[in-house]
């Protein structure tokens, strides 16, 4: 059996290797015996489970889930050099050896935040780091930079960059299934000087909720991401004026506009390895659930069902987002108005697994408490199915607060009603 102290000399040894090798370069007897040191102090965890994972929870080293809470300089030294490589945690497999300990501890006093790609450069086998997570806010504003970019080459008549997008696409669909209503959450924030890039990395994530909400598996999530993300490429070489039109287009600037969709087809099959689910989308996303809409000569044709998925996050997106001609729906308030929607434009089970998947009170949706408080709904199901995380911005007594408590409930059945944050003067934004 083995012991908790056993367990905490783990640490210790590797933290003893550190300092070794500030004082003595890597090949040096010292150094060399403190590798195997740390090997040995591993050897019965590895020889029982065939592996040993170091890693963090709220900021303390965990070996094997059990806490390290000693206070030793070398040991808060380990960590901060784990964090400093931007790692969550390192994994040791059985067949580790010297070398490839050594290896490591060199990049971790380099604090080489590249660290994987150094290990796999080095073909370390039996060590393999964990990067920690990218929030959602990181994600979004990564994928906000890519839009951009493949939007821009696409208007300057390059060939946008396939791999580019389908890697950012790729964080976003693990981020999805993750963290789902987080990752929706960055679709509030709206950037109205940009709007068509903006509108596109929403789209994007409003798809993969809904696919999600669907339980589409992940290779059909990635389509359904990038169909989601490429969706509007053709207003690229649309009059920069006809797209920024404040008001309501002429007859003749609307036929341009309805251009968009045949545009982005033929953007998009100068591309590389475009899979035809992504040009369904691209080409059908304003032909509606009974096929009304556009373009007219492709009603009939069987579409992919990602199609019908993407045209509801298109809606929604629109619906959530200030035009001149009408202030944003709140989140709740556009679920009501897709179920209206239902059938006619947009696909009915689609729209409801959608509406389920959100429940009664949406990322983004500002609420009062049974207790008079108000707050902000900016996360779900952390603890459990139902349950909310909120943001308190009003006490009960009506006070505006600075700052921000934030709180979670095991249910809705504490909340009143919604509230219209344009009444309390509220940018919901400002607190996502």
């Amino acid at each position: 059996m083995i012991t908790p102290q056993q367990i905490k000399q783990i640490p210790a040894s590797l933290a003893a290797v550190l300092q070794g090798m500030r004082l003595y370069p890597g090949e040096h007897p010292q150094v060399r015996r403190q590798l195997e040191s740390a090997l040995e102090a591993m050897r019965p965890v590895l020889q029982k489970s065939g592996h040993l994972h170091l890693g963090f929870a709220d900021g303390t080293l965990l070996v094997e889930d059990l806490p390290c809470l000693e206070q030793h300089p070398a040991i808060l030294e380990l960590s901060q050099k784990i964090r400093a490589c931007a790692l969550k945690g390192i994994r040791f497999d059985s067949g580790v050896d010297r070398t490839q300990l050594l290896e490591l501890m060199t990049q971790l006093s380099r604090n080489n935040n590249e660290i994987a790609e150094a290990l796999d450069i080095l073909g370390i086998k039996h060590i393999h780091v964990i990067p920690e997570e990218e929030s959602p806010r990181e994600i979004y504003r990564q994928t906000l930079d890519v839009v951009e970019t493949v939007f821009e080459d696409a208007r300057l008549g390059r060939r946008p960059s396939t791999s580019m997008a389908f890697n950012t696409v790729h964080k976003m669909v693990s981020t999805a299934i993750g963290r789902p209503y987080a990752l929706l959450a960055m679709t509030l924030l709206k950037d109205y000087d940009n709007y068509t890039f903006t509108h596109s990395v929403n789209v994007s994530v409003i798809s993969l909720t809904v696919g999600r909400a669907c339980n589409l598996p992940e290779e059909q999530l990635t389509l359904l991401g990038m169909g989601g993300m490429m969706h509007d490429l053709g207003k690229m070489t649309i009059e920069h004026e006809i797209i920024t039109k404040p008001g309501q287009l002429s007859e003749e600037e609307r036929l341009k506009m309805m251009e968009h969709p045949q545009r982005g087809v033929e953007i998009i099959a100068r591309m590389e390895n475009i899979p035809p689910e992504v040009v369904d989308i691209i080409h059908h996303h304003h032909l509606r659930y009974d096929r009304t809409g556009y373009p007219e000569n492709r009603r009939g044709r069987k579409l992919s069902p990602l199609v019908d998925m993407v045209a509801i996050a298109d809606i929604f997106d629109a619906m959530t987002t200030v035009r001149c001609y009408q202030k944003p729906f709140t989140p709740k308030k556009a679920l009501d108005r897709l179920q209206e929607m239902s059938g006619t434009h947009l696909h009915p089970e689609f729209v409801a697994e959608f509406i389920d998947f959100l429940g009664p009170y949406p990322v983004g949706t500002l609420v009062r408490l049974k207790d008079d408080r108000i707050a902000l709904v900016v996360d779900q199901n952390h603890q459990g199915e139902g349950s909310l995380k909120l943001k308190q911005i009003i006490t009960a007594e009506g006070r505006r607060l600075h700052d921000i408590h934030e709180f979670s409930l095991p249910d809705s059945r504490q909340i009143l009603a919604e509230v219209d944050p344009l009444l309390k003067g509220i940018q919901v934004d400002e607190y996502l």
